[in-house]
């Protein structure tokens, strides 16, 4: 089997895969956590690159040692920390999370929370190792099939990759313009420059950060 099209480096520097899974995203009905949010993957729906991933093949040790819920797989910054996976395991044939958002720590994680519980994110991302696979047939609609996969990380995507999302999640409401304001004046002060070199950010963060201070500006002077 060739993983050449979605083989990538993971958060610890292992080579492995990153895959969109489309979730259920529902509130936590026991009140017991005010940002909490259960994300359920919907079914082992084929994706892009023609693969299906067997729910019961999750293998969870190694992301329960540090269940972070992250920002579109990045790592270079507490920032993009958006909360903490507080429950994961396979369920009725489903992954499923409960995940707490920062909500209190970090302006970017309630609006992640808001976009998530407002339906306008749908989806998370999943970096694994594969461990055991078969391969598609002619007679199959995959052209891969894991059956047993090692899960190391889970991050919201289209966070900033969408700026619809969020613009849209401003329009309805569900999303604070104080939140996306209280975010801008944030990335500001991180990416100013610094008299100490040593806590000066890198420049691939700056770049990153640059671009997505942008996109908040359009989406507040809209």
């Amino acid at each position: 089997m060739s993983l050449s099209n979605p083989l990538t480096l993971l958060s610890g520097g292992r080579p492995g895969i990153r895959c969109t899974i489309q979730t259920d995203v529902s509130e936590i009905r026991d009140n017991s956590c005010n940002s909490c949010l259960e994300f359920s993957a919907s079914d082992e729906t084929l994706d892009r690159y023609g693969e299906i991933i067997s729910v019961a093949g999750w293998k969870l040790d190694t992301y329960l040692r540090n269940p972070v819920f992250q920002n579109a797989h990045q790592y270079g910054d507490i920032l993009f920390t958006l909360g903490r996976a507080v429950v994961t395991e396979v369920r009725a044939g489903k992954l499923y999370q409960q995940i707490e958002f920062a909500t209190d720590a970090n302006p970017m994680a309630r609006i992640a929370y808001n976009l998530y519980k407002g339906k306008f994110l749908s989806a998370v991302s999943v970096g694994f190792i594969p461990l055991r696979w078969e391969d598609g047939t002619e007679k199959t609609t995959y052209r891969c099939k894991y059956l047993e996969q090692e899960l190391l990380e889970v991050s919201a995507v289209a966070i900033p990759a969408n700026p619809n999302a969020l613009a849209l999640g401003l329009k309805s409401g569900a999303v604070d313009k104080s939140d996306v304001k209280d975010l801008a004046d944030l990335l500001h002060a991180l990416v100013a420059p610094k008299s100490d070199e040593g806590g000066s950010p890198t420049l691939d963060f700056r770049l990153q950060t640059s671009d997505f201070l942008r996109q908040l500006h359009s989406i507040l002077r809209s």
